[in-house]
């Protein structure tokens, strides 16, 4: 609170505007839009930390902008949420709670044995996706990681073990011949993809398939496709905000970070499977963020709260 003050105290005109988060169980911080002497701003951060509640200024004269007035809320081990933000000229504060961190069961279907050895492989990717997602608050967890043995299938096919076709791929014969649960994500661990032994490929979905010496970082990123996330930064290419760190690098085996707008883009995205398979946030607003552009709906696939390794935040 009393950061909070001194905050407001220096502030020599104007309103001392606030955002308070009141369940934060450490790292909290904040995308706010409205407006500031007659110029309207979009995903102005702000980040704090603290066990309980955690007090954020806002910006000491913030008024009504002409597109969004809101508060994306983002924090520790719970997933981001959205606030209405109606400025007045008065000093305002508004909440924003942290929604409860979603509960989202997957199934995964060994084709390719030996059936220990890959069951294996299928946990140390749990536990390494696991990890990211909390690393990087973004609020999701494995309720349930059902391994199922196919390897003695009788309707094993060629076309399924060394699955090729990128997108337009034999999905189907893997929801109709080795099995399929519905209203989860189904992840088949076979021999090849696209003649690799270690890539992924996502349908955006339901689906995923895995080779079978993919790395244990892999499924986070083919997870982060059925999050309707694209590629950051393609194979052996790096950029001005984006290297091979990314979740969503195309060719790494150190992918560990994630922006705030992808963790946005993971929940908000109508297409993201959270929503469109999981149904995960009833009621929640979604948008359709295209493109890494900032937009009226969706911050820029750059904007960061914190740190990401080498790229600072912004």
């Amino acid at each position: 609170m009393r950061n909070l003050m001194l905050l407001c105290a220096t502030a020599a005109l104007g309103a001392c505007n606030t955002i308070t988060i009141p369940n934060a169980g450490g790292d909290a911080g904040v995308l706010i839009d409205g407006a500031e002497g007659g110029l309207a701003f979009n995903d102005r951060g702000r980040v704090g930390s603290n066990n309980g509640v955690v007090l954020l200024n806002a910006g000491e004269s913030v008024a009504l902008g002409p597109n969004r007035n809101e508060a994306i809320a983002f924090g520790a081990l719970r997933a981001p949420a959205r606030t209405p933000t109606p400025w007045t000229d008065n000093d305002d504060g508004f909440e924003t709670p942290l929604a409860s961190r979603l509960n989202l069961p997957v199934t995964v279907w060994i084709v390719q044995g030996p059936f220990g050895a890959q069951r294996d492989r299928a946990i140390d990717a749990c536990v390494e996706t696991s990890a990211i997602w909390d690393a990087e608050r973004i609020g999701v967890r494995f309720s349930e990681f059902l391994i199922r043995d196919a390897t003695n299938d009788p309707d094993i096919t060629p076309a399924i073990l060394d699955s090729v076709g990128g997108d337009s791929r034999n999905w189907d014969d893997f929801s109709t011949l080795i099995g399929f649960d519905a209203g989860r994500i189904n992840i088949y661990w076979i021999n090849t993809v696209e003649g690799m032994t270690g890539w992924g490929w996502s349908d955006f979905g339901g689906r995923i398939v895995m080779a079978r010496d993919t790395l244990p970082d892999l499924l986070s990123h083919e997870i982060g496709h059925a999050f309707s996330l694209r590629h950051s930064v393609n194979c052996g290419a790096a950029s001005a905000d984006f290297d091979a760190t990314n979740v969503m690098a195309q060719c790494s085996n150190s992918r560990q970070f994630l922006t705030e707008a992808q963790v946005f883009r993971s929940h908000f995205n109508m297409t993201s499977s959270v929503n469109a398979l999981y149904s995960a946030r009833p009621g929640a607003p979604t948008v359709s963020c295209i493109g890494s552009g900032l937009t009226e709906e969706c911050p820029a696939l750059n904007r960061r709260l914190w740190d990401d390794g080498a790229f600072p935040s912004n």
